[in-house]
């Protein structure tokens, strides 16, 4: 299917997202005859959602830096959240855009937050494929303050063949127990109404929570399954929180997810009490929490009244007024646990003096200086961070908000585009120049599975680059679905714009794309998407007893030939993993005394399974020994997977590299454990192809799964 640019003359704006400050900026020239002014503002954005009429929610936002070993990052959450910063050894983490995968409003977090599809995740790997201590990546969370004892949760998601041990510290540095962790429970985020398609076999896998260690384990086989998760509701103030995941089986892969539950505060400023009560504008409420730290600073409008739209619903907070003169009233305490907090109400003495208040007035026109009817206007004062009043301007594009200080400056907010002033009196504003709807492209396309069959079903996420990376989210500016044909049609794109091209969340693995300009001929367009740099597999070869068999030769043969690519020799556990194959290419594996090779194709990080030895055949068995390179072995709680030493690190048998050169970042993304990280593409006549696995690459290694099993079970 050809790709072709189409001229869209406008494009209707996208819901507002909450906001800060406005950010500064350089001075534009206006319409002819209006004063010059700043449009300055890309406001900070949130991915808020809401549960209900009163209630807000908010999923966390998540930036990664760094490579394997060493990752740092950060993970925003409305509602006056601690900001909060990461360290990671993980081997792999990666922010997907949750449009493949999330949490919907029927499973247990979704019913207290609210769905998270469309909004990010952080997906991590272990430190070391390895069923050991040394194997595990540790990922801590450092609060810049202390975290809110309510309000907030974590989740889990994918805990399958793998553990996780949560440990965290309080207030001062205090161990934090496995009680006030606050598990809430398991279930199966692919199970319910509205959520991923996933766990197509039906499994409905759940971990277990073993409070004696405080671990979340996976399904006592190890089966890499779909959709297992765990969430947690701290009822304690955090200061860290730490999660040491561990494999053990397997490639695992898990999710993280954080949400905090948001309520409203409201009051209002008045001269007096009861009827004869007059309203106080231009007055600073200040918000803090219940260690003093500020939440939030807003200022009261014409009429007196002053809200918070978003705080976590927790205990502890307190508002304080800062009247414009010598007034004094005392600061108001409340919680915001049951609820949204109103009639938080301050009076001054009827003998206060009405304080001076002007309007600041205003006309809004187009980039050719036509007036823009009914465009929503919101104002904030310098030195706060919340919005007090809203207005819309009318047919003549005009507005006005009264009631404001004339000692104050002040800076007006455009909700469609985001856009805002710089802070100026309010006599100064004039008239303002908005920004027209902006043109877009649209562009079309065709995803095939590598057998070149049709990739239906598959999510495409256009997210765009960020000029600075520190300012690079997942969020895309279009994500569109693969029809039955693997056509798509991605509408909306900002011309001339770098996209990176997320397919089925593979967030390791993007696109590289630039959308046409406008006008731009619509000539075809070639993208290759880049394939993995390498595969890896693994499997357990056991005794016609059922006993792990160590010091087993393992071999990697070509499908034509008998010359190994690869060998190694199983590890103490009789576990063998074999890695940097070539992506996309068939071998052979040949397990010295099970029988004929099997023949198995290297899309994705897979495990093969278990190889039995043929009577006759089981090598003598040397008491293992463990390498002190490799750390300390680890025991899963009952039910996990077996312990010993790393069979893939230090100088232990287990773990070779084959042909294919440098190991490169694979991670299955918890969308579709089955989708291969393989996304072998290219130009083909006419058009863009994206390649990608789909359901037919799904029927494919089943039946060469099945055949691999007949040629085992024969061998």
């Amino acid at each position: 299917m050809p790709v072709r640019s189409v001229v869209r003359a406008s494009r209707p704006a996208l819901p507002p997202r909450p906001s800060r400050l406005p950010r500064r900026a350089s001075l534009r020239g206006l319409a002819a005859g209006a004063t010059t002014g700043v449009v300055a503002l890309a406001l900070a954005l949130g991915g808020a959602t809401s549960a209900s009429a009163a209630q807000g929610s908010s999923w966390g936002e998540f930036q990664v830096f760094g490579s394997a070993g060493a990752y740092t990052g950060s993970m925003t959450l409305a509602g006056g959240f601690p900001a909060t910063t990461f360290t990671s050894s993980s081997r792999q983490a990666s922010v997907p855009s949750g449009s493949s995968t999330w949490q919907a409003a029927s499973t247990p977090p979704g019913s207290q937050y609210g769905t998270s599809n469309g909004l990010p995740y952080l997906n991590q790997r272990p430190s070391q494929d390895s069923p050991t201590a040394a194997g595990a990546a540790v990922t801590t969370y450092t609060f810049a303050s202390a975290t809110p004892s309510s309000g907030w949760s974590f989740v889990l998601g994918d805990i399958d063949a793998d553990q996780a041990t949560i440990t965290a510290t309080g207030v001062g540095g205090a161990a934090v127990t496995a009680v006030q962790l606050g598990f809430q429970g398991t279930y199966n985020h692919c199970a319910g109404t509205g959520t991923p398609s996933c766990d197509a076999a039906g499994t409905r896998d759940q971990p277990r929570w073993d409070a004696a260690t405080a671990t979340l384990v996976g399904n006592p086989a190890g089966a890499d399954t779909e959709g297992a998760a765990g969430w947690f509701s701290p009822s304690v103030p955090l200061e860290t929180l730490t999660i040491t995941y561990q494999q053990r089986t397997g490639f695992p892969v898990y999710q993280t997810w954080f949400a905090t539950k948001t309520f409203s505060a409201s009051g209002t400023a008045t001269i007096g009490t009861g009827e004869t009560a007059t309203p106080y504008p231009g007055a600073t409420v200040t918000v803090t929490d219940i260690d003093g730290r500020v939440i939030a600073v807003t200022e009261t409008d014409d009429r007196g009244r002053w809200t918070v739209p978003a705080l976590v619903a927790s205990p502890g907070y307190a508002a304080a007024i800062t009247p414009r003169g010598d007034e004094a009233a005392p600061q108001v305490g409340f919680s915001l646990v049951p609820g949204d907090a109103a009639d938080l109400d301050f009076a001054f003495p009827v003998t206060t003096p009405a304080p001076a208040v002007v309007a600041l007035e205003g006309t809004i026109v187009d980039e050719r200086g036509v007036v823009v009817p009914e465009r929503e206007l919101q104002v904030i004062a310098e030195d706060t961070d919340t919005p007090f009043a809203t207005t819309t301007t009318g047919a003549d594009g005009t507005f006005t908000f009264p009631g404001l200080d004339p000692d104050r400056v002040y800076s007006v907010i455009d909700v469609t585009s985001g856009e805002s002033t710089e802070f100026l009196a309010p006599g100064d504003f004039g008239t303002r120049a908005v920004p027209d709807a902006p043109e877009t492209v649209d562009v079309t396309g065709t995803v095939t599975a590598p057998d070149g069959t049709p990739a239906a079903g598959q999510t495409l996420d256009f997210v765009p680059v960020a000029d600075d990376p520190a300012d690079q989210t997942a969020r895309p500016d279009v994500s569109v679905v693969t029809d039955a044909d693997g056509g798509f049609a991605a509408d909306g794109l900002t011309p001339g714009a770098d996209y990176l091209v997320i397919v089925g969340d593979d967030a390791e693995n993007p696109v590289e794309f630039t959308a046409p300009e406008v006008g731009e001929a619509s000539a075809p367009v070639g993208l290759v998407v880049p394939t993995a740099a390498s595969v890896a597999v693994d499997g357990t070869v056991v005794d016609p007893a059922g006993v792990p068999a160590p010091g087993v030769a393992v071999s990697v043969l070509p499908v034509d030939g008998d010359a190994p690519v690869a060998t190694t020799t199983t590890g103490p556990d009789g576990r063998f993993v074999v890695t940097d194959l070539v992506p996309g290419t068939t071998y052979r594996l040949a397990v010295d005394g099970a029988g004929d090779p099997v023949e198995f194709v290297a899309y994705v990080d897979r495990t093969l399974g278990t190889f039995a030895l043929l009577p006759d055949e089981v090598p003598p068995i040397d008491p293992p020994v463990t390498d002190p390179g490799t750390g300390t072995p680890s025991v899963p709680p009952a039910g996990g997977a077996g312990s010993g030493t790393d069979a893939g690190s230090g100088t232990s048998g287990g773990t070779t590299s084959g042909a294919a050169g440098g190991r490169g970042p694979l991670a299955f993304t918890g969308s579709d454990l089955d989708q291969p990280l393989l996304l072998a593409g290219g130009l083909l006549a006419g058009g863009v192809v994206l390649v990608a696995g789909g359901a037919a690459l799904r029927r494919r290694r089943a039946a060469l799964a099945t055949a691999a099993e007949a040629r085992s079970s024969r061998g």
